[in-house]
């Protein structure tokens, strides 16, 4: 987010909140963001129900427990095997930053997934179903 420029933002509203972690800030993403930036991919059925069911959600910029560096350690969060999905088309996220999203997760590995968007589960669900049992089968010890 600190990253995103207020014109990247295009209609989305920034809110207020307050929680047990103290003031915060949510996100309120508008109907162009959710159309141009996170279902641009994704049948028109599925951009009008993202757009109905929209909700504020936290962003943790200040949240004490995110800014703990010594959360994300191998022995801590890398001990649990973790496989990230590269969406490649993903227009409110690029693939360069999910990349980086994967770097600062110990252990984490990646899977790609070509012209899907932001909601990976509606603009290529099949494709998404693949690699799920990929990830299932290559996870599979017993």
């Amino acid at each position: 987010m600190r990253r995103t420029s207020s014109e990247g933002l295009m209609d989305c509203k920034m809110l207020p909140i307050n929680n047990n972690h103290g003031a915060g800030v949510a996100m309120i993403m508008g109907p162009n963001f959710l159309a141009r930036k996170n279902y641009q991919q994704s049948s028109p059925e599925d951009l009008a129900l993202a757009t109905m069911l929209v909700r504020p959600g936290n962003l943790f910029m200040e949240d004490p427990v995110m800014k703990d560096a010594s959360l994300l350690t191998d022995t801590n969060y890398g001990s649990v095997k973790k496989v990230y999905v590269v969406a490649k088309a993903d227009g409110s996220s690029t693939e360069e930053m999910q990349r980086w999203m994967v770097l600062l997760s110990p252990g984490t590995e990646a899977e790609e997934i070509a012209g899907a968007d932001h909601a990976i589960m509606s603009s290529r669900p099949r494709e998404l179903c693949d690699a799920l049992v990929k990830i299932a089968d290559s996870l599979n010890t017993c």
